[in-house]
């Protein structure tokens, strides 16, 4: 008797648009905003971004500066994560009904020392001094962890007329 082939693997998510994945993973400042048990509002702040094959976008963030925000993720909040480029203000923001937190990898952190760079030399462009950037910037590694998230929604959040507008996926 033939073997059963094996089901398709799962859809991946639709792409996201390069500029948005160009800008997610470039240096962006990243600011992230849940609510709590409840209903106030919790922010914080990632150190940098990694995009999955599959869609899902891995921020990476220090955890003892964020451990409300942590804990309203854990508590299954909705999450609305904001990119800022550090060199021209473009900016957009993804919304997600919940993210995973989930440890830091060794493998992260050549891509995080990559994108912290790119993020100093965008704020020193734009007036920072070196020690005010590299302030900005700094995370130990030790501290380190993860969300992660699939984007439900894109919008557009650069200053202007277009802020808010939905970006087609």
């Amino acid at each position: 008797m033939p073997e059963k082939p094996e089901p398709a693997p799962p859809a991946a998510e639709p792409a996201l648009p390069p500029e948005v994945v160009a800008l997610a993973q470039n240096g962006a400042a990243i600011s992230m905003a849940a609510r709590d048990a409840d209903g106030r509002p919790v922010v914080g702040l990632g150190v940098g971004c990694r995009l999955r094959p599959d869609g899902r976008m891995r921020i990476l963030l220090s955890e003892p500066a964020n451990l409300r925000l942590l804990a309203a993720i854990e508590a299954g909040s909705a999450l609305a994560v904001t990119f800022v480029s550090t060199r021209a203000f473009g900016a957009f923001q993804v919304k997600a009904g919940s993210a995973a937190r989930c440890p830091a990898s060794p493998d992260d952190l050549p891509e995080l020392d990559r994108q912290v760079a790119l993020a100093s030399d965008g704020l020193v462009e734009i007036g920072f001094n070196r020690t005010q950037a590299a302030g900005y910037t700094a995370f130990v590694a030790g501290e380190l962890t993860a969300i992660e998230l699939r984007p439900e929604r894109v919008f557009l959040q650069t200053p202007g007329p277009g802020a808010g507008t939905e970006i087609a996926r």
